[in-house]
């Protein structure tokens, strides 16, 4: 198990770093400001990344240095710790990297700040180093007047340095947007100089996971405290194959809706979220009918390499141009087509209502649970499964419902369902990240459900048990 090690200037802040990595599979916590050394090492321990707060954001910059050290004091060893800061960049930001880089060089290791400040989902950006909320500058929002920490710059590097020694150098989003391995080379480059800190610009979580992916293929030896409020940090320790004990399984979305609000949904969750994007493959040149066979073959690939909590998205239209015309025929048959391969990679790889594995698409991560968008789909996806219906939890929007399987081999796999004009554009993220926490939960009952039945095993050499007079 990865120890991740996460020091938190703010508790809010810290809850929602360690919501992110929970979100990813990872069991997380969060300890108060005070918690003992003893409590510390044993919750690292108990848990695949653990958030300390310090809350030391309004704390003199030599206090907040200290906060941070007796942290990584009673932390240490981890294989991977990370300052967790504010978004806009406010309180002891440089400060509290240099005592957490600082602190690892002296224990020995190679340590280099990968500082990500972009939250995607909170439309907060980097670009040409500068953090911008909204697009807009920081200094040019509500935040130049903050009571406490009025922002008067959007320089990341700046923030570095503030009260600090730390040199820092830049990726653009030129570098992180172009070849893989042209970025590799480019981090290289700047590991040569020997910088305390490199900042990567980014503007979605695809950009930050490609950017740590990259660090960790420049040099596997450094390791690449992340600098950031949690996204970053997490695609770190994705980078460095961090997937838990549990290790959530992935989710496979299956999305045949065209409409406009679907492919905005749909470009949220490539963008937000790790996703790998499945086209169907044509069953003939020109046909909008996948090949059932070849496409649920190109799906069961992609799930067997899915890393914890991926999702993989099965779907012909993200993209205006992606959208054509359909033969009433294409209309009738492209939804059943789409329903029997889901049916073939569910039977490949989901969990059963038994608790046992399909194992004949051979060993891979078992899908944890369904997401479908489109009526028409949903319907052909039950019946595909051979499933009664939907025993209904409740609904995460209106209109999109969340339950489990009703009858057949699959009942009980977690689903989320909606409508192709259901919701904004944030809807789909809001189902995937709801499907994902019923998951989670599915998985530790049927591990738990597992541990005790093998307690009640006897061990193969025990003799037989004799009934006594």
């Amino acid at each position: 198990m990865t120890r991740i090690l996460i020091v938190a200037d703010d508790l809010t802040g810290g809850n929602g770093c360690a919501a992110g990595f929970t979100r990813a599979g990872l069991r997380a916590a969060t300890l108060r400001a005070d918690a003992s050394a003893t409590e510390i090492g044993t919750h690292l321990d108990a848990y695949d990344a653990l958030v300390i707060t310090t809350d030391s954001r309004h704390l003199p910059a030599a206090r907040a240095t200290a906060a941070v050290t007796a942290v990584l004091d009673a932390g240490w060893p981890a294989d991977l710790v990370c300052s967790r800061a504010d978004s806009t960049l406010r309180g002891n930001f440089g400060a509290e990297a240099e005592a957490v880089v600082t602190g690892v060089r002296a224990r020995g290791r190679r340590a280099v700040g990968l500082c990500m400040p972009a939250f995607p989902t909170a439309d907060r950006q980097t670009v040409h180093g500068l953090q911008l909320l909204g697009g807009t500058r920081l200094e040019h929002t509500e935040l130049a007047h903050d009571v406490r920490s009025p922002m008067t710059s959007s320089s990341v590097a700046e923030a570095l340095r503030k009260d600090t020694h730390l040199s820092a150098l830049g990726i653009d989003l030129a570098a992180v947007t172009g070849p893989r391995s042209a970025l590799v080379d480019r981090i290289r480059t700047l590991l040569s100089e020997e910088p305390d800190v490199i900042i990567a610009d980014a503007l979605t979580e695809a950009h930050l996971r490609d950017v740590a992916e990259a660090a960790v293929e420049a040099d596997p030896e450094v390791m690449w405290v992340g600098i950031d409020p949690g996204p970053g940090s997490l695609a770190i320790a994705r980078a460095m194959g961090a997937q838990g004990a549990a290790g959530a399984p992935p989710l496979l979305a299956i999305a045949g809706s065209a409409t406009e609000l679907t492919q905005a949904q749909l470009q949220r969750v490539l963008g937000e979220r790790p996703t790998t994007l499945v086209r169907p493959v044509p069953r003939a040149e020109g046909s909008a009918v996948p090949d059932v066979e070849a496409t649920a073959a190109e799906v069961s690939t992609a799930v067997r390499r899915a890393q914890a909590g991926e999702i993989v998205l099965l779907a012909s239209v993200v993209h205006p141009e992606d959208v054509r015309e359909l033969r009433d025929e294409e209309s009738d048959a492209l939804p059943e087509a789409l329903g029997r391969i889901a049916a073939r990679v569910v039977s490949a790889h989901a969990v059963s209502a038994h608790d046992a594995p399909a194992t004949d698409a051979g060993p891979g991560p078992a899908i944890g649970g369904l997401y479908t968008t489109g009526g028409d789909i949903t319907t052909s996806v039950l019946a595909a499964l051979g499933a009664a219906g939907m025993e209904i939890d409740e609904e995460v929007v209106p209109l999109a419902a969340a339950g489990a399987l009703v009858g057949g081999r699959w009942a009980g796999l977690p689903i989320v369902t909606k409508g192709g004009l259901v919701g904004d554009a944030g809807t789909a993220l809001a189902c995937l990240d709801h499907l994902s926490g019923m998951v989670r939960m599915r998985t530790r009952l049927l591990q738990s459900r597992a541990a005790q039945t093998t307690a009640r095993r006897p061990a193969p050499d025990s003799p037989p048990r004799k009934d006594t007079p």
